[in-house]
């Protein structure tokens, strides 16, 4: 039976974006004059503020006055409706992020109205949040056959023939190179065609309580330093695998802090100079004046590469003051923007006096702990227009994505990363370098000897231009064999085969790499390999910004018996790249020759029959498997001798100190006290508290996240100096650890398990994924229905949910600060038969108050689950917190908007003419109208009525009422409810104070155990 809680379409329905952008040839009056001290220019403000009123439709007092009037309620409702969404109206300029409301959570539910402060009704069921409790969810080597190939010849010219004739082959290719003229290939494209391979449109779950809960994040970037802010790198071979230009959703990313949140249609960018007599027409730029067409743009490939790339070798070394990058921090894209030399002779840039170095400077709008992240650059380098620095909007055919700038960034090609400032908010120029913490004190390569930032000598170094990071240095990798790749050799004819071994190499300045040689005896011989390059790769003549990739065929005989795998490049001064690590504090531009190792397994002398196994210098993230090892002693290595007793602490102990005031951490079984590093951290207290106390793994996906991020407090110990002697506090005990092993092993093995059941599913439990509202219905004065469309899958067929009877589906709303979660029980489809690609959700709608300024309505929400610990297996059993429960009769307790869950329950077991389980319900609400689904469950009662027993309660109810009136109370749960016995279980969903005041004890005294016979959604 299908329920149909209304039979006309909804009231309102927002409007979707359209299909074409909206077309607006000049849509900001670029002849307006504005000094650079201004943040918003006029016409950005006026826009804003008409679109905020074309979105409220009315002439109401702004929703931001009426936030503060005791004499208005605020909803977010309210608030969406009023704020422009640029998104919907402008798709052109926009990608997978999600809408932000330019509101935070706490604005909604602490402001003032009239009657807030009346006497609250502890036991009523509707004046308490959503009665759905978040409950439980679970959360959560690279192997290939070897390359098919020839034998070799076994006639020695012949094989010099066919690589002569490779080579010559390679040598015409550069040879016709020509100039690419950077010419774009059409407008910035919409969410179609190739969006899916190159965005990622889920949101990561690891975001929701931090202020990028936003922001798409592709699951294929590793991340390096916890949740927030955001550091990853892909896995190398994926990167390989996808293609000289990188994915957007592969492409590494480095974050200091939170990504601001901005729009195109409002951004700005300020361009002056200091002293002001530098430029003769400072100004501010919109998006659109900087796009449309008064400066000509160009698009270009361009290999980014963070300074920290292969950080990790270095600190296998000695214990640098960073992170650990491996080889895949670098990336390419194709990168659309205007030349930044044309928008400052735009602004009347004074030709500098030959006698004078005058510099750039970049600053951006994100907000890092050690203030704005600003740097500069020679100016002589950006006015040269063969450097090709770009003011860039555009990354693979689209707009920006925000963690790589939107809606503006700088790309300096041939530099390294530190200097391609992102969310790009103001431009200068002076006669003085960057000032900045960040100028100073990172991107920089110091002497060796300064082995701390505590050095007597170290500012002097750090603060000298000469130790500063400019050009990308000369790097080659090998991505094939990957780390822990195994071959199978089965007999003597397949060592005679052929594996191509593959790579990329880059280089800084524009210079081409001339040459890429690998080694299989240590560095005695070397041999050449084919250098495979982008289409039109050159730029002026003499310019490649571009990576190449490179492969060299050789035997597997030759690869089992090495020792190494080493490859090396040189570039066009005939330079090679070291042969051995030199270790620096920061750890930058490590260029050493890479090594891979063969591991030769199980050897049988009489077939040659083998396993091969390789090894890269270092495992991703702190993975062990790297052939590197560390080769000095711990650091506190003192304190593991057994003169110097620690104390032991359980994890009982530890998770007490989980405050911004008392926060500890475990770190390689070691506890640190971490309180006094918090307000000091390159990544905000956020990025520490989080993990404060945490003394398991839960089975989530938190696993994913929890050693990165204490990785990140590894390094804060490192970088103050003695710190982290100071912070120890001692030791786990045995049992403590043995604990944490065995949960992170399970927390593993449960998120692959439940990932490989739910392929194809919308519904993911590391994953929020974007859904389109569809229309509401009005179902009462306090309560709507809404209707959710899922995305549609690969083949075009509906989405399915995918949610087991009596779990949750967990909503993410997103606000200015971080993502606001609330679990509901969709009503519809409960069984797979009534999958049909959309979803219904009956919400009650509350007074903003303490813990709720939730509502499920807009364009879009983010869902995730399924959540609960709470399922209904069929005919009687059921799944609680990973037990298995049978029961003949159940017990259900509604109250308000708690209805839902046991609703999926009702209707599960009444469709299976099977499924013999009885169920009484006693639904409670304040008033007649307040009753969900009322006619439907009426109905079920009379055509069921064997099985099928319905109760309610009201508190305020109508004349001639036939059922209870009052409060839920014990007399009437003793006459309506199945008396405990064996095989009889009560479950109950609603308002906190009915069940932990009422409900509960009634139950106890009825004979009900809580976990066993009662059990609350």
């Amino acid at each position: 039976m299908a329920y149909d809680p209304v039979k006309q379409t909804a009231p309102f329905a927002p409007p979707l974006a359209s299909k074409h952008a909206h077309t607006d040839p000049n849509p900001f009056n670029t002849s307006s004059k504005q000094s650079p001290t201004t943040s918003i220019p006029e016409n950005i403000a006026e826009r804003m503020e008409l679109d905020e009123k074309k979105a409220s439709g009315n002439t109401q007092a702004h929703w931001r006055d009426r936030l503060v009037s005791v004499d208005h309620i605020v909803s977010v409702r309210d608030v969406k409706l009023s704020s422009p969404n640029y998104k919907a109206k402008y798709p052109r300029h926009h990608d997978f992020a999600r809408y932000v409301l330019p509101v935070s959570e706490a604005d909604i539910i602490e402001q003032d109205w009239r009657g807030k402060h009346a006497p609250p009704s502890p036991s009523d069921p509707c004046d308490s949040e959503s009665s759905v409790s978040s409950g439980t969810t679970l959360a959560s080597p690279v192997s290939t056959s070897k390359e098919s190939g020839t034998k070799a010849e076994v006639v020695q010219p012949d094989e010099q023939q066919q690589f002569l004739d490779k080579v010559l082959e390679e040598f015409r290719t550069i040879k016709a190179f020509t100039h690419n003229p950077g010419v774009p290939k059409g407008e910035l494209k919409l969410l179609d065609s190739d969006a899916f391979d190159q965005l990622e449109s889920r949101l990561s779950v690891d975001d929701q309580d931090t202020p990028d809960s936003w922001i798409p994040r592709s699951g294929d970037l590793r991340r390096l330093t916890g949740k927030h802010p955001l550091n990853a790198e892909p896995d190398l071979l994926k990167l390989y695998e996808g293609g000289m230009i990188t994915p957007v959703k592969l492409h590494f990313v480095r974050n200091h802090a939170a990504v601001p949140q901005l729009q195109w249609e409002t951004h700005t960018v300020s361009v002056y100079s200091d002293p002001p007599d530098l430029m003769a027409k400072p100004r501010i730029w919109s998006m659109d004046e900087l796009t449309s067409g008064e400066f000509v743009a160009f698009e270009i490939p361009v290999t980014l590469g963070c300074d920290g790339n292969r950080r990790r070798e270095v600190n296998l070394v000695k214990r640098t003051v960073g992170f650990n990058w491996t080889a895949s921090g670098v990336s390419t894209a194709r990168w659309r923007g205007i030349p930044v030399c044309d928008v400052l002779r735009a602004c009347g840039l004074r030709e500098p006096p030959t006698e004078e170095r005058w510099y750039l400077h970049f600053e951006g709008a994100d907000l890092p702990s050690s203030g704005r992240y600003a740097t500069s650059i020679p100016l002589s380098h950006a006015m040269d227009s063969t450097n090709d620095v770009m003011l860039a909007f555009g990354m693979n055919g689209r707009v920006l994505h925000p963690d790589h700038g939107y809606p503006l960034r700088v790309i300096i090609p041939g530099y390294v990363g530190g200097r391609q400032i992102k969310w790009l908010s103001e431009i200068w120029v002076s006669k003085e370098p960057n000032k900045s913490h960040y100028h100073i004190w990172d991107n920089k390569v110091v002497p060796s000897f300064i082995d701390s930032k505590s050095h007597p000598l170290a500012k002097a170094y750090f603060e000298d231009e000469s130790t500063a990071c400019w050009e990308q240095t000369l790097q080659s990798i090998i991505c094939k064999p990957a780390h822990e790749e195994v071959i199978q050799i089965q007999n003597e004819s397949d060592m005679e085969g052929m594996y191509t071994v593959r790579g990329f190499a880059f280089n800084g300045g524009g210079d081409r790499i001339e040459r890429v040689e690998l080694s299989l005896d240590g560095g005695k011989t070397w041999r050449w390999c084919f250098r495979h390059f982008l289409d039109a790769p050159l730029r002026h003549g003499t310019k490649y910004w571009a990576w190449l990739f490179w492969s060299c065929d050789v035997k597997l005989k030759e690869l089992v018996n090495a020792f190494e795998i080493i490859v090396r490049a040189q570039d066009n001064k005939k330079m090679y790249q070291p042969e051995h690590i030199t270790w620096t504090l920061t750890g930058m531009m490590n260029n050493s020759w890479y090594r891979v190792r063969p591991n030769v397994i199980n050897r049988d002398p009489e077939t040659s029959r083998c396993v091969v196994r390789f090894q890269h210098p270092v495992a991703p993230l702190d993975e062990e498997g790297g052939w590197m090892v560390p080769s000095e002693a711990p650091r506190l290595e003192n304190h593991d001798n057994p003169a110097h007793v620690l104390p032991t602490f359980s994890l009982e102990e530890v998770a007490k100190h989980d405050k911004m005031d008392d926060a500890w951490v475990i770190l390689d079984n070691k506890v640190y006290d971490v309180t006094s590093i918090l307000s000091w951290h390159p990544g905000g207290p956020r990025s520490i508290l989080m993990y404060a106390g945490k003394a398991s793994i839960a089975p989530s996906v938190e696993l994913t996240a929890l050693v990165p991020a204490l990785l990140t407090i590894d390094l804060a110990l490192t970088v103050a100096h003695g710190k982290r002697d100071e912070c120890l506090k001692g030791v786990l005990s045995a049992e403590a650890i043995k604990v944490m092993e065995g949960d992170a092993a399970r927390a593993a093995k449960e998120l692959h398990e439940l990932l490989e059941a739910r392929k194809g599913l919308t519904l993911q439990p590391d994953a929020f994924t974007a859904v389109r509202f569809v229309k509401r219905a009005d179902i009462s004065n306090d309560s709507r229905l809404y209707t959710f469309e899922l995305p549609r899958q690969s083949d075009g067929s509906p989405g399915r949910l995918g949610l087991p009877v009596g779990q949750h589906v967990q909503i993410s709303l997103h606000f200015k600060d971080q993502a606001v979660q609330r679990s509901y029980t969709p009503i519809r489809p409960v069984l797979p038969a009534e999958e049909d690609g959309t979803f219904d959700l009956l919400v009650k709608t509350y007074l903003p108050a303490e813990g709720e300024a939730f509502s499920p309505g807009g364009e879009e929400i983010d869902i995730r689950g399924p959540s609960g610990g709470i399922c209904y297996l069929g005919r009687g059993d059921f799944k609680i917190q990973d037990t298995i429960f049978h029961f003949d009769k159940i017990n259900l307790i509604a109250g308000g908007s708690g209805l839902t869950p046991h609703w999926q329950l009702i209707h599960a077991i009444l469709s299976d003419p099977e499924d013999k389980t009885l169920i009484s319900l006693l639904d409670s609400n304040k008033t007649y109208d307040d009753i969900w689904m009322r006619n439907t469950l009426q109905q079920y009662s009379q055509e069921h009525s064997t099985s099928f027993k319905l109760w309610h309660v009201l508190t305020s109810p109508p004349e001639g009422w036939q059922y209870s009136s009052g409060k839920v109370r014990k007399t009437i749960l003793e006459e309506r409810l199945y008396p405990y016995g064996t095989a009889v279980a009560t479950f109950v969903c609603g308002p906190e104070g009915m069940i932990d005041e009422v409900v509960l004890p009634a139950l106890k005294d009825m004979g009900f155990e809580e976990g066993i016979s009662a059990f609350v959604f």
